[in-house]
C-alpha cells in the first residue's frame, strides 16, 4: 500500500467516528431509580418515565439545537433541576451527566470524533 493509500484510509476511518448529533447519556449512580427525567436545550425536549439504578440512557441531540441544556428528574421524594455552564457546539459533541446518590448531576464534555481533535474544524 502506497503512502496516498494510506491517507485515504486514515482518514476514511477517522470520518467513520464523526457524528452529525450531539449525544448526551445519563448515567444513575444514585441507588434510586430515577423517574421523570427530562433532557432539554434550545429547541429540543426528551423525557423518559425512569432510569434504574446503574443504567445509563443515551440520547441524539438534533444538530444545531444544543444551547441552554438542563436536566430535570426526581430522585426519592426530591425533584432536582440542573442547568448546568458546560460548552460543547452542535455537532461531534460528547455530554455525560452522571447523578450520585445526594442527587447531584456532574457534566463532561468531549468532542466524539477523533478527526476533529487530530485536524481541527474546518
Amino acid at each position: 500500500m502506497n503512502f496516498k493509500s494510506c491517507i485515504s484510509a486514515f482518514a476514511l476511518l477517522s470520518l467513520i467516528g464523526c457524528s452529525a448529533d450531539t449525544i448526551v447519556s445519563v448515567n444513575n449512580q444514585s441507588g434510586q431509580t430515577l423517574r421523570n427525567v427530562t433532557i432539554s436545550s434550545s429547541g429540543f425536549r426528551k423525557s423518559v418515565a425512569l432510569i434504574p439504578v446503574g443504567k445509563t440512557l443515551t440520547w441524539r441531540i438534533p444538530k444545531g439545537r444544543t444551547d441552554h441544556f438542563a436536566i430535570a428528574f426526581d430522585l426519592g421524594e426530591k425533584s432536582f433541576s440542573y442547568s448546568p455552564d458546560v460548552y460543547f457546539e452542535s455537532e461531534d459533541w460528547e455530554v455525560a451527566v452522571t447523578v450520585d446518590a445526594t442527587g447531584r448531576a456532574s457534566v463532561d464534555e468531549n468532542l466524539a470524533s477523533m478527526f476533529t481533535q487530530i485536524v481541527g474544524r474546518w
